[in-house]
């Protein structure tokens, strides 16, 4: 998720300078609170506008971490033969 810094911010309008350019953006779409100078996370649309923005207090979607798989171990590894034959002696 990109890092960017919020500019200037009037109203319900502002920019966030992220690598060297510059994104507009309104206040519709701002999670938590924001203020001039604030660095934040964001996301960004397909076609490069900003989809939301993470301010101070905003609770962020994180991806849950992958189940760790255990690795089971072999049941009949842990069997032995105990099988008895029984056989007639002529």
């Amino acid at each position: 998720m990109p890092k960017g810094t919020v500019v200037a911010l009037y109203g319900e309008h502002g920019q966030i300078m992220y690598d060297g350019e510059y994104y507009n953006f309104n206040t519709m779409i701002v999670e938590g609170g924001v203020k001039n100078q604030l660095e934040v996370d964001f996301e960004f649309t397909d076609n490069a506008k900003i989809k939301v923005i993470y301010g101070t207090g905003a609770k962020q979607v994180t991806k849950a971490p992958a189940p760790v798989q255990t690795k089971k171990e072999n049941s009949s590894n842990k069997l032995k033969d105990t099988k008895v034959f029984l056989t007639e002696e002529k």
